[in-house]
């Protein structure tokens, strides 16, 4: 194959904004005071699933300022322990105790008449605890499902997910097949737009007057809107976890078909490229095909039965690895 344009190049996006919460804070309608209209602009989410987290409540200790203890957790039915001490957690606003009840997955302060104050849960704690113990296994996360709100309208991933029958469809399949796992929603903002360049001076007969700067402007000028953004970047999470509720673009993506690519081919884009970086919460990411990581990035070539040569390959070298390739 040939390379077509001296330059070519690849729309990139990758997430400017993260948030998680567990799936029994979504559905009781749990809220972010300070972080909602951060969550309203969330337009891609991620449902996944990890150890579900509990605290050993009779190992639990407060001295009114300092909290130590245990969490615990289950895999495969085998629990698992990870120690804590001296963890900041202040009685405050009148309250004069605390008390951790079952299923002991929150701790609780409470005053003089009773009523609670503020409240400690485990999963939120086990996140805290996770980078540095637990072999990482309370931060690591199985994608499930890879989902998108924008649809007809501009609903956020939380307002989708409140009426989304196949979430409830995970949540009931997941009690059931693994207990001992809680289900998480990861919801992202996809703002970092970029344009990739590649330049080819070696390349034999490749096209290199002026139309070709032009296009590359044209595309810079013109990028996909809003909608189209999404469609993409969800398309392309899904093919590159390939999560066991998702079906379309699971495996055929990206193709010649997809309506998804009509903005790429119509601007002569050569490739994609998706990015999913969760190392500033402390988390990994994996799947069966993929493994767990804190900074994935899926790469597209758009333009392979086109006879045309790669975005990712250069005169006289071998191709980018881990490319996937455009179907049919």
């Amino acid at each position: 194959m040939k390379r077509k344009n001296i330059t070519e190049y690849a729309f990139g996006y990758m997430n400017s904004y993260t948030s998680m919460m567990t799936a029994y804070q979504l559905m009781s309608g749990w809220r972010l005071i300070n972080d909602q209209d951060e969550l309203d602009k969330c337009h891609i989410y991620i449902i996944a699933t990890r150890p579900n987290s509990y605290f050993i409540a009779d190992s639990l200790k407060h001295d009114g300022e300092l909290l130590s203890g245990q969490i615990g957790y289950k895999v495969s039915g085998v629990e698992h322990r990870v120690d804590f001490k001296d963890f900041p957690f202040e009685l405050s606003d009148g309250a004069i105790e605390i008390r951790c009840d079952y299923p002991f997955r929150e701790l609780w302060t409470y005053n003089s008449a009773g009523e609670q104050s503020h409240y400690l849960p485990a999963t939120h704690f086990a996140s805290i605890l996770g980078a540095y113990n637990s072999d990482g296994v309370l931060n690591r996360f199985e994608v499930l499902y890879v989902g998108q709100a924008i649809g007809q309208g501009n609903r956020s991933a939380q307002q989708r997910l409140t009426s989304h029958s196949t979430f409830q469809k995970i949540l009931a399949l997941s009690a059931h097949d693994t207990p001992d796992n809680e289900v998480v929603v990861f919801m992202f903002q996809f703002d970092h737009e970029q344009v990739f360049t590649s330049m080819d001076g070696r390349a034999s007969g490749a096209i290199a007057d002026d139309s070709n700067e032009k296009r590359l402007m044209g595309a810079i000028r013109n990028p996909p809107d809003k909608k189209q953004k999404i469609a993409m970047v969800e398309a392309g999470l899904i093919r590159y976890f390939q999560p066991f509720y998702n079906e379309i673009f699971k495996i055929k993506f990206p193709s010649t078909k997809h309506k998804t690519l009509l903005s790429c081919k119509t601007l002569d884009v050569s490739a994609l490229v998706v990015e999913l970086d969760t190392s500033d919460l402390g988390f990994t990411m994996w799947s069966p095909t993929v493994k767990a990581s804190d900074h994935h990035i899926a790469r597209y070539d758009l333009v392979n039965l086109e006879n045309r040569m790669s975005f990712f390959n250069l005169t006289g070298m071998t191709e980018f690895p881990g490319v996937i390739k455009t179907e049919k």
